[in-house]
């Protein structure tokens, strides 16, 4: 089968309603194809959100007003007959009143009633022409009844709209979890954020929206009674779209993982709890295990599951859960012994999920395959006999779909000691090592090396930060700078690009841009500080960096002069707009304290709140 026939199926394979040879012939095509298992992803997930809306009704007293109202008794021809004044209002019932300071309705021709039983009494008028002498009243007298009853309407419509939204911010009450688990707390009093790009921030542990055109201020998207884990997510953004439309989070304080719309609607929380029932989340964060199950969340990358890690008997070996968006199930990945996951990461094609497996005091990787259930072994333990204390440092996988191949880097604290590969596949054999020696830092990118994946290693030197080497997927080494103190490196999202500070020294250095495909090593400015880090726009054409008090852009080519903002106060995050290539979200934490959106091709500057942020700022698009 192909596409078009496969999507024109999808309906029926989710409702089980397909022959088996075809239902046969859906799945395999599923396992070959992304798109199609995205479309199907997406048919899951609005299923599941479809089953849990509640069925509402509008309450006695709004019907009241609506069934007995007199165009809506005009309209079905119950004006002007009694009804008891103890019998409930209904839209299917005939509701009686008597006024005699209104006509009676004038039926026109054609109504569905046209020829009344001959047993009772006729109250029709002779035919009416519209146009007749006498007539253009009556005409114009039904068109506007019927515009009122369209009014009528069309109130119900949003009244029972607006109790929706309402009641999706409680379907979390319903969400329940294990023996012993704690039932989350009620939603924020709200209805949906508009549709648009907005980004997120996490401040005093709740998580806040701001809009993109200023308009309506900051919304709380967490309600009271949780408190935010710094590891918060945003899903992959679906095709089509610039950032994801929905996050994920863990509740420091019930110890849940929870997942919520971009737009603040159906915060649920996940059945799976990350803790033993009885045990104190607080006593648990601050331990091995508890930087493990922070650090766990991950999307995968069509953004239809979500991975992570919990240790729910309370035993210190913590296990990798995969949460499947569509259905609502969750998954326990199976482990080949007793031990501790940590840091999973998704392969680019959504399919497979490595992490590092500690068991016996050894540190290895494994490689789990959401399709076939299959558990390969990556590497068995990564420490070597002149490091025996060395773990895994950074874990991701190649930029290739069609290659998969694991990476990753091994040291201990501030030293990086090797660079290694795994291909992924049916003729595995053992690890290769990309490099080896004393480094001070390892910077990896799947975009590096024209989107195959390269790293960037810091050497060492006589103690401190050295020069800038750069070691792609085949071991190819170059060295791109002399003479350097590299410190704070940066990939361009393209890969294209470097940025680094040189000479690093009380929290600022020399803030330099290296064309990677030319060798240019560009001096862009000194004085800049580190935290936040420069951050690259999207498309890998500005740079953002913090100065002192001053925030300045510069274009990646080192072309021209930096563009300084017009606000004082040293920043406290910034991030550029995934949607619009000239908008930053900025936070400045003392002088003009706030949160801005600032335009950069205009040089226009909007503050949206007067408090910080007091952390990174992700972006979201509501559909």
């Amino acid at each position: 089968m192909n596409c078009e026939q496969v999507k024109e199926l999808l309906s029926a394979y989710l409702d089980a309603a397909l022959a088996p040879q075809e239902r046969r012939e859906v799945e395999a095509h599923l396992l070959t194809c992304a798109e199609c298992r995205q479309i199907l992803a997406d048919f899951q997930y609005f299923d599941t959100l479809l089953s849990q809306l509640p069925r509402i009704a509008p309450n006695h007293s709004l019907r009241e007003r609506l069934f007995s109202s007199p165009e809506y008794l005009e309209l079905t021809g119950t004006f002007g007959t009694r009804r008891r004044t103890d019998e409930p209002t209904a839209p299917f019932r005939r509701v009686e009143h008597d006024d005699p300071r209104r006509p009676r309705l004038i039926a026109l021709p054609g109504g569905r009633n046209a020829s009344p039983p001959s047993d009772t009494p006729t109250r029709y008028a002779p035919a009416l022409d519209p146009f007749a002498r006498g007539g253009g009243s009556t005409w114009r007298r039904s068109i506007r009844i019927m515009r009122l009853a369209i009014a009528a309407a069309l109130l119900l419509t949003f009244g029972i709209g607006g109790l929706i939204g309402w009641n999706l911010w409680h379907l979390q009450q319903g969400a329940t979890t294990t023996s012993g688990a704690i039932t989350p707390p009620a939603g924020l009093q709200q209805g949906p954020l508009p549709a648009g790009t907005r980004f997120v921030f996490l401040r005093d542990g709740a998580l806040w929206s701001a809009p993109t055109d200023g308009s309506g201020g900051i919304a709380r998207l967490t309600p009271p009674g949780v408190t935010v884990a710094e590891n918060w997510v945003v899903r992959t953004p679906l095709p089509g779209h610039a950032a994801g439309n929905m996050l994920a989070y863990i509740d420091l304080q019930h110890g849940f993982v929870h997942t919520l719309r971009s737009d603040g609607q159906n915060d649920t929380v996940l059945r799976q709890p990350l803790l033993k029932p009885g045990v104190s989340p607080a006593s648990v964060w601050d331990t091995s295990t508890g930087a493990s199950i922070l650090s766990g969340l991950s999307w995968s990358a069509d953004g239809s599951m979500l991975a992570f890690v919990a240790d729910p008997a309370g035993t210190g070996s913590s296990g990798l859960y995969i949460y499947n968006v569509g259905t609502g199930e969750v998954h326990t990945v199976p482990l080949p012994m007793k031990g501790s996951v940590s840091h999973p990461v998704w392969s680019p094609d959504g399919v497979r999920i490595a992490f590092e497996f500690t068991h016996d005091g050894k540190t290895g990787i494994l490689d789990y395959n959401t399709q076939n259930h299959g558990l390969l072994t990556i590497a068995s333990s990564v420490a070597m006999a002149a490091n025996p204390s060395d773990t895994v440092l950074t874990l991701d996988w190649s930029g290739s779909v069609d290659a998969p191949a694991i990476t990753w880097s091994v040291g201990s604290g501030d030293h990086v000691h090797s660079l290694w590969l795994q291909r992924v596949g049916a003729d595995v054999i053992a690890p290769r090592m990309l490099a080896a020696g004393d480094y001070s830092g390892a910077v990896y990118s799947r975009a590096g090396n024209q989107g195959l994946g390269a790293w960037l290693l810091v050497a060492s030197h006589a103690g401190t930060a050295g020069d800038l080497i750069s070691v792609n997927l085949n071991a190819a080494t170059v060295r791109l700078t002399q003479g350097r103190q590299v410190g704070a490196v940066q990939w361009s999202p393209d890969g294209l690009y470097v940025s680094y500070l040189d000479a690093l020294s009380s929290g600022a250095g020399t803030l330099h841009i290296l064309n990677l495909a030319t060798g240019v090593d560009t001096l862009i400015a000194m004085g800049v500080n580190d935290t936040p880090a420069p951050a690259w726009s999207p498309d890998s054409q500005r740079l953002a960096y913090s100065a002192g008090t001053h925030v300045l852009i510069v274009a990646a080519q080192g072309s021209k002069a930096s563009q300084p903002l017009r606000l004082q106060g040293p920043a406290s995050a910034f991030s550029w707009s995934v949607s619009s290539p000239s908008q930053l979200a900025l936070a400045v934490s003392d002088g003009q304290e706030g949160i801005y959106l600032v335009d950069t091709q205009h040089g226009t500057l909007l503050q949206l709140d007067k408090n910080d942020a007091g952390g990174p700022i992700l972006w979201t698009q509501i559909p």
